[in-house]
């Protein structure tokens, strides 16, 4: 051995002991893992960052929360595929598994991720209690496996959008296909219907009774919410369950719903606007050809309300024919069955007579019209002149002559067609029993109810 080969022998062995032992060994300090750089040479060790968050990160991954790293504490480079910027997310516990624990890097950490992918490449060794060497995820896997998370959150979204829309319990499209189902909540004949009246509601400038919008409840169950309490009176409470909301609202939306309806389907179709006699004539059903010239049928109608009030206003709204306290309104039918006059509610105890002396009907009727009525409407005083009544005779001595009998049986079969226009309008059982807080707003509804019923299909086949 030549005296140069000596010196170097030598001085390699004195800077091998003057290392300090950190210098000559490093072991990864994640449980399990036995990595050295001793044994393991090709793999980087990371020291733990200096911001404390991101520490605390790191200890959470490497499940030692108690530990507090030092200065040469390392985490070795096996447990980092995506990078150190995406911290230590690969480990003995969850190698081999379908779905590892990966954290969600921030836009700087996919930066340095994405540039950590074009840099890597081959090998690079595992833990040593795995055994033998296993290959780092590739640059194609890596970024498979970004496009499969980002679908997986999408998707995620999409259903957690869906379980919102699942909430409320019952809605429009569950029913729209299955006419009989649709007239048995709303009154109408068929869905056709339904979205004819959204598409009116649609084009209005809704302003809702608490001042505030419903957003969340699409415009269509906001319409089948106020049918159904229409035509059910379904109580606040079953509402609010069906429909995924608080009572309020549920009187949020009837209201200003069905105030809506009022002001497009009464006022802007009906209000003032009996047809004429001559246009009664282009429809005539065959039971009414004996009376061409009847303008418009008469009779009233009661609906029960709260009777939370006053014994002076008890007595004001107390029917003794319904034996309660009602509301009382005047209806007017045209000869084709068609619902052509509504009055406002008055208490239950006001006459016939005076009801049609107050509501605005007569101002509507001109010389040679005829208004068919009950024997209650003793109105012929009252009427306009010209105008003619006809009304069933009156029995008056103990015995009807055959003139008086016919004459009554083709009143009779005329006014039943009428008497079963008003049914109709009762199926809204709203108009059973108004509640206490919808009180002033009755007539309101009354007269949504007699628009909805004029939408039904005709009640005689004739004229349909």
């Amino acid at each position: 051995m030549g005296m140069a080969s000596a010196y170097v022998i030598v001085a390699e062995y004195v800077t091998s002991v003057s290392k300090p032992n950190w210098a000559r060994m490093v072991q990864c300090c994640v449980p399990s893992c036995n990595n050295r750089n001793d044994i393991n040479k090709t793999i980087s060790y990371y020291r733990f960052p200096l911001d404390e968050n991101e520490k605390r990160r790191w200890l959470k991954l490497i499940r030692r929360k108690d530990f507090t790293p030092n200065y040469n504490s390392r985490v070795c480079g096996w447990h980092f595929p995506h990078g150190k910027a995406a911290g230590p997310t690969r480990f003995a516990w969850n190698e081999g598994k379908a779905f590892p624990h990966i954290s969600q890097p921030t836009k700087r950490q996919k930066k340095m991720l994405l540039a950590t992918v074009e840099d890597e490449g081959g090998a690079e060794p595992g833990p040593s209690h795995l055994g033998t060497a296993q290959k780092t995820p590739s640059s194609s896997s890596v970024l498979v496996l970004e496009i499969e998370n980002e679908m997986l959150r999408k998707e995620n979204d999409k259903l957690k959008k869906e379980l919102e829309k699942q909430k409320q319990t019952f809605s429009f499209s569950q029913i729209s296909s299955h006419p009989d189902i649709v007239n048995y909540y709303t009154g109408l004949p068929d869905a056709a219907t339904v979205l004819f009246l959204e598409t009116l509601l649609s084009k209005f400038d809704l302003q809702y009774h608490f001042d505030w919008n419903v957003q969340k409840m699409p415009l269509i169950d906001q319409l089948l919410l106020t049918l159904m309490k229409l035509r059910l009176n379904c109580g606040l409470v079953d509402l609010s369950v069906r429909f995924n909301c608080c009572r309020a609202t549920v009187t949020n939306i009837f209201i200003t719903i069905s105030s809506a309806l009022y002001d497009i389907l009464y006022v802007g179709m009906m209000e003032n606007k009996i047809p004429s006699r001559f246009k009664n004539q282009t429809s005539l059903p065959h039971c009414f050809q004996p009376f061409p010239n009847c303008r418009i049928v008469l009779d009233c109608t009661e609906v029960a309300v709260s009777n939370t009030e006053s014994l002076d206003t008890q007595s004001h709204v107390y029917s003794h024919y319904k034996g309660g306290t009602t509301l009382k309104a005047l209806i007017g039918v045209a000869p084709n069955g068609f619902i052509t006059f509504a009055s406002d509610l008055y208490g239950g105890s006001t006459s016939d007579k005076a009801i049609t002396a107050d509501c605005g009907v007569l101002q509507q009727l001109e010389a040679g019209d005829m208004v068919m009525a009950d024997k209650g409407f003793t109105i012929r005083d009252i009427l306009p002149a010209g105008v003619s009544l006809n009304i069933p005779t009156f029995l008056v001595n103990g015995q009807f002559t055959m003139e008086e009998i016919n004459h009554n049986r083709l009143i009779a079969s005329a006014r039943v067609h009428v008497e079963r226009s008003i049914q109709r309008l009762k199926t809204f059982h709203i108009l059973s029993y108004i509640p206490y807080q919808y009180k002033k707003h009755a007539n309101k509804i009354l007269k949504v109810c007699v628009s909805l019923t004029n939408l039904q299909t005709p009640i005689l086949r004739e004229i349909a």
